[in-house]
């Protein structure tokens, strides 16, 4: 194939293949600048825009916690409260979507949540355990539209 191609250009005139070459070397360029360099380009800025608004998401949250750890000094309440309307409550208030597990031993509660903001979810973990429930698990997995789904093990802490 080379060597048909060779042919061929041998057999055009000097001005011909003058302009075959700038055609060529056009098209190489255009072929540069936008198969190649514009979408490595974008990718590139994507990218950083992406981690940037991570950043970003991560100082949210851990500013949040340090509110919250701050602002949970007090003494805990000793009020005796069934821990599934504390929680299902709780959740309601807040807007989260909860799914609870049926096989949980007297005064714990296993939860699911399907989408919750993280800065959120923190916030309202805290608020319950300044109504004394702890925190036994939490597993996050990141979701859509930066959203976490949530898997916890709460119990009832000491009076």
């Amino acid at each position: 194939m080379i060597a048909a191609l060779r042919l061929w250009f041998a057999a055009l005139t000097q001005r011909e293949q003058w302009l075959v070459g700038i055609a060529g070397g056009l098209t190489a360029l255009v072929v540069a600048i936008f198969g190649i360099l514009l979408p490595t380009l974008s990718t590139i800025d994507q990218a950083r825009e992406d981690h940037d608004e991570a950043v970003q998401r991560r100082g949210r949250i851990v500013a949040t916690v340090d509110a919250a750890r701050k602002q949970h000094t007090g003494p805990r309440s000793a009020a005796s409260v069934d821990i599934d309307l504390l929680v299902t409550q709780g959740a309601a208030e807040k807007g989260f979507d909860l799914i609870k597990s049926a096989n949980s031993a007297p005064g714990q509660i296993s939860i699911r949540i399907d989408q919750a903001r993280a800065p959120a979810l923190i916030a309202w973990l805290t608020e319950l355990e300044a109504q004394n429930i702890e925190v036994r698990g939490v597993a996050l997995r990141t979701g859509a539209n930066g959203t976490v789904s949530v898997d916890a093990q709460l119990q009832m802490g000491a009076p």
